[in-house]
């Protein structure tokens, strides 16, 4: 395994990423090997005046983009990768929360899968969107690119998120969207916002049940409750910061087999509880 340093800062220095006070544009990779495996993503700022959380630092890195060639591979927020790495790899981000006013919030240690073989002809570019936060300053930013890890078995990954706003009625709904016809849908991550979720106060939500529907027919349907996979120790009482950030986010995992969605159309169905919320779906597919 190789690991290149993409953005970071002064080395050596005590900075730690790249400056992140304005969105990056479009850069290209520098190609360190045939494979571009994973990536590792960190985020941090200074609070100034007040004490900020760490769901609201989250919206610093708005998107980040990864294409290989000319697709978009990864289009996701910090939050989003953060679940997704939890979904793929089953693993921990590293986050500092703190509540005092002069401090520092981070998130660090985001594992994003790749897996992508690449090439003179197939160039790797990436771009990350900032979106101001109140009283966070001297942002930075860093990345690093993970070559030639030798995992067998692992296939590129898509991972690309679609907003919606769910409809204005309680009920079914069935979204427009097809799932892209890459490979197989191996897990959907669904994002709704927190006050629209499960809670201790409150059990009708923005996406009460999913359905999988293929060439129109019903494949297979899933219970939010029931079906949805465990990605941090939530505590309704005293949450984590790290449950605070992911408790948005609804995983149903589909592996080992997954759903072919290249030989076949596969559409999503929504039973919708709590009306008119802005949500997101990322499909999380193994391309073929």
């Amino acid at each position: 395994m190789k690991v290149s340093k993409v953005w970071d800062g002064t080395d050596p220095g005590a900075t730690p990423g790249r400056v992140f006070t304005a969105s990056i544009g479009q850069e290209t990779i520098v190609r360190s090997g045939d494979e571009l495996s994973f990536l590792k993503i960190g985020v941090e700022g200074l609070e100034s005046t007040t004490a900020v959380v760490i769901e609201t630092f989250a919206g610093l890195l708005s998107e980040y983009v990864l294409r290989i060639g000319a697709v978009e591979r990864i289009v996701l927020n910090v939050a989003d990768m953060c679940a997704l790495m939890m979904f793929y790899f089953k693993e921990l981000p590293v986050i500092g929360e703190s509540a005092a006013a002069t401090d520092y919030c981070f998130i660090g240690g985001v594992k994003v899968p790749v897996y992508a073989k690449v090439s003179e002809a197939t160039p790797i570019s990436h771009a990350a969107t900032r979106t101001a936060q109140t009283n966070i300053t001297v942002e930075t930013l860093s990345v690093s690119g993970y070559w030639d890890a030798g995992e067998a078995g692992r296939k590129p990954i898509h991972a690309v998120k679609v907003s919606h706003t769910t409809a204005a009625s309680a009920g079914i709904e069935t979204l427009s969207f097809r799932i892209a016809p890459l490979g197989t849908l191996i897990g959907l991550i669904i994002r709704q916002v927190a006050a629209s979720d499960f809670g201790s106060d409150n059990i009708d939500i923005s996406v009460q049940r999913v359905r999988i529907l293929a060439n129109g027919v019903l494949h297979s349907q899933f219970n939010a409750l029931g079906d949805r996979m465990n990605i941090a120790e939530i505590d309704y009482v005293t949450p984590s910061p790290l449950a605070d950030l992911l408790r948005p986010y609804t995983i149903l995992d589909l592996r080992p087999s997954g759903i072919d969605a290249k030989g076949q159309e596969l559409n999503v169905q929504l039973d919708v509880q709590d009306v008119s919320d802005a949500i997101s779906i990322i499909p999380v597919i193994e391309m073929a």
